[in-house]
């Protein structure tokens, strides 16, 4: 076809009439589906560990209800003085056996070792951030999270989901001035509750490498939960 006919042609489909390649995923998406990946369904329940750079080890029994319910109970640990924590939106709440009562802390405060109460409490981060596209590589996409709310553990993450299955790779925890505060890998990727996901979790101090926590998911499974049980007033039964 001579050239002057193949314009003609082309021009006369109009603008936007000609096949685009597909765009990828937009960085909302991209965080929706490592949550996805990080979490089975609306309603789970996890045992997991956290075994501390000094050898202590907690466990803990972990209860989610859509991503701003969750209660936590301590099955073993060394230091802690709650039985139970209990996260609703960004308010949190420990019940201290000693003074047969709930006290308010929050998700950035320390659960044990390099760990806060965020870190198992509120896995989700959709919603909790807005994300943009840092970078597009070949085999990852880099994500820069800025809180939009108060209250969140961090205040700003970067991270870098893999384009093999949207799975989390690796995270920087940011203050607010954009400082490393901790960095977390996402290991020992498993069958767990129907799909893919992590099963263990490294975070370290972003300075000390020698102080790190590791999260490890000893079991994963969906599972429903009455209402009443994420009320504070329930905290101690």
């Amino acid at each position: 076809m001579p050239l002057k006919i193949l314009f003609l042609f082309l021009l006369s489909f109009g603008p936007g009439s000609l096949p685009l390649h597909a765009a990828g995923p937009s960085p909302s998406e991209i965080l929706q589906k490592a949550d996805e990946v990080r979490n089975p369904s609306s309603s789970f329940v996890m045992v997991v560990t956290v075994k501390d750079h000094d050898g202590t080890l907690s466990r803990f029994e972990v209860k989610t209800k859509g991503k701003d319910r969750t209660r936590i109970k301590t099955l073993e640990a060394a230091h802690s003085k709650a039985n139970a924590l209990l996260m609703v939106e960004q308010d949190m709440w420990a019940f201290i056996p000693n003074l047969k009562r709930a006290v308010r802390v929050s998700l950035q405060q320390k659960l044990t070792g390099q760990a806060a109460n965020g870190d198992i409490a509120r896995m989700r981060l959709s919603g909790d951030y807005e994300p943009i596209l840092e970078k597009d590589d070949k085999d990852s996409w880099q994500l820069f999270l800025t809180a939009n709310k108060k209250g969140l553990t961090y205040d700003k993450i970067r991270l870098w989901v893999s384009k093999d299955g949207f799975k989390p790779r690796k995270a920087e925890y940011l203050t607010m001035a954009g400082d490393p505060l901790k960095l977390a890998t996402f290991e020992a990727y498993s069958a767990m509750a129907g799909a893919d996901r992590p099963k263990t979790i490294r975070i370290e101090d972003a300075k000390r490498s020698s102080e790190y926590s590791i999260l490890e998911i000893i079991s994963l499974q969906n599972a429903e939960f009455p209402d009443a049980i994420f009320q504070a007033s329930n905290l101690g039964l």
